[in-house]
Order: structure tokens, then C-alpha cells, then sequence
């Protein structure tokens, strides 16, 4: 699948910020100038840069601009969103969703379905082990949109991709911390809702998706 302009910014800026030529502590060169270098659009440089930020790497100071943030300084706690929905908000309705979604997908899991799950979990195992956060949040994203599908309800799928970027944003946001704890919780809660999912008990599986949202909540800097 080809990449976004976004994506193929945000890989870039990424790549950049951990081989140092964009350092921690330092500015990053303007949007404009970005934008010709990367061969995107400054629209791209943008949600690239929210991206970005929304997952720790990067910190916009309004009339300074946009800085590589250090990973060991105290995590940022902007939500970009915040003036539409609050972060409480957004963890209710994920969690009431994305519930039903795992309950309804359960009832109708194939083995193949299983199967599709652990290797998007094990994508995103091997994001955390190479510290990849955009790979981490693409499979994140990906497990979750699985189990949408799975569903077989498209109303349900349908209010989850409307409300893509604000979902990405919040599921971003519990990767900012930089400790392995942190990182790897999500691969072994997404491996107990597999587990769940595969013995056939929808009720389980329903509950381990609302306590894997709920430590999300945590992780993002929210109490349960």
C-alpha cells in the first residue's frame, strides 16, 4: 500500500530525530523549507508534525516553533482536540465501543481472523523492541480496526473511522513514556483479548478490552 504524503513526512522527521540530525532540544527547520526538501505539501508537514507530537517526539511552542522534544523529559500532556472533546470523553466512548466491538467479533471469529490478530501483535511487538513509534501506532491501529471489521456490524465500523484521527490521537498519546513497561503492556493485554477471543467467550474478551482500554486511560496520564 502506498504511503500517505503524512506518513511519508512523519517516517522522515522520525528517522531524522533518531539519527540526531534533528537533535533534542533543537528546532526543526521551517514548514515551508520541509516541505520542498520532503517533496510534500505544507498540509502533509502539518499533520506529520501533529503526529508527531501527539506520540512525544516532537513539542510545538506557539510563536517559537516546532522542537524535538528529549524522550527522558517529562511527557507533554497536549491534546490537540481538547476544545471538541476531553480526553475523558474520548476513553468512555472507546471504551463502550470498542467493547461491543470485541464482543461482537468474538462471536464470529474465525481461526484465520486469530490468526490476523498475532501477526498485527507481533507488528507491534517489533515496533516497541525497535522503539519504532510510528510503527507502533500503525499497529495499534491496525489490531483494533481488525476487530471493527470482525465485528460484522457496519455501523459500528463506520462511527470508528469517522472518528479515526481523534482515536489514533488517544491511542497515540499512551506511548509518549518512554519505558519498556509502558510499551510492551499493550502487547500482552492484545494477547489476552486474542486468547479470549479464541476459547469463544465473548464476555471475557468484551472484559479485557474494556481493562486494556482502561490502562490505556493510565498510560495516557489519566487515572483509571
Amino acid at each position: 500500500m502506498k504511503k500517505s504524503a503524512p506518513q511519508h513526512a512523519a517516517e522522515i522527521i522520525q528517522q531524522r530525530t533518531r539519527s540526531g540530525k534533528y537533535p533534542a532540544g533543537k528546532p526543526l527547520p521551517g514548514q515551508r523549507l520541509l516541505a520542498e526538501e520532503l517533496g510534500v505539501g505544507r498540509p502533509a508537514i502539518r499533520e506529520a508534525i501533529s503526529a508527531l507530537e501527539g506520540l512525544g517526539l516532537l513539542q510545538v511552542q506557539p510563536g517559537r516553533g516546532v522542537f524535538v522534544r528529549d524522550p527522558k523529559a517529562v511527557r507533554s500532556a497536549r491534546w490537540r482536540f481538547a476544545t471538541q472533546y476531553s480526553l475523558e470523553n474520548v476513553y468512555t466512548v472507546r471504551a463502550s465501543l470498542e467493547s461491543l466491538s470485541v464482543l461482537l467479533a468474538t462471536r464470529r471469529a474465525t481461526p484465520a481472523d486469530a490468526k490476523i490478530l498475532e501477526r498485527l501483535t507481533d507488528k507491534l511487538a517489533a515496533a516497541v523492541k525497535s522503539a519504532d513509534l510510528l510503527a507502533m501506532s500503525a499497529a495499534d491501529r491496525e489490531f483494533h480496526r481488525k476487530l471493527a471489521e470482525m465485528s460484522g456490524n457496519p455501523l459500528l465500523l463506520e462511527m470508528l473511522d469517522t472518528f479515526d484521527v481523534v482515536m489514533t490521537e488517544c491511542r497515540n498519546l499512551a506511548f509518549q513514556d518512554a519505558s519498556t513497561r509502558y510499551r510492551t503492556a499493550p502487547v500482552l493485554e492484545h494477547l489476552q483479548i486474542i486468547k479470549a477471543i479464541k476459547s469463544g467467550d465473548a464476555n471475557v474478551a468484551s472484559r479485557k478490552m474494556k481493562t486494556h482500554i482502561l490502562h490505556a486511560q493510565s498510560r495516557a496520564g489519566l487515572g483509571d
